[in-house]
């Protein structure tokens, strides 16, 4: 998720896509099940995610694209094809490096959050 909201300025470049097994058959079930197992609050910080989530109760795409294991990440280019054994890290050399975030005090007088810092 951090990925994704770094990289938001390249997202034309790609896509994540979040699959979901065939043991579940709609959204509201995936959500009722993250929720009873404290995933969504453990792992996402009590956010969704934030990219698409295929429900494939066919496995008609899980098995078309060789998906042999959960979680698993894809890659799809900017021509909407899959990159075959793509990973974050190999994105993370193709895009842009994210802005960095500046922790230094501004300089005009006023702290980083906007407040009037103390004379």
């Amino acid at each position: 998720m951090k990925f994704y909201g770094e990289h938001a300025a390249d997202r034309d470049k790609f896509e994540i896509i979040a699959f979901h097994d065939d043991t579940a058959k709609s959204i509201a079930e995936i959500d009722r099940k993250l929720k009873e197992k404290g995933i969504i609050e453990t792992y996402w910080g009590g956010k969704n995610l934030p990219f698409p989530v295929l429900v494939d109760a066919t496995r008609s795409t899980i098995n078309g694209w060789g998906i042999r294991a959960f979680p698993t990440n894809v890659l799809i280019d900017p021509d909407g094809k899959l990159v075959k054994r793509g990973s974050l890290e190999m994105l993370k050399t193709k895009l842009p490096a994210p802005p960095a975030t500046s922790t230094a005090p501004a300089t005009d007088g006023k702290a980083s959050d906007g407040a009037t810092s103390a004379p």
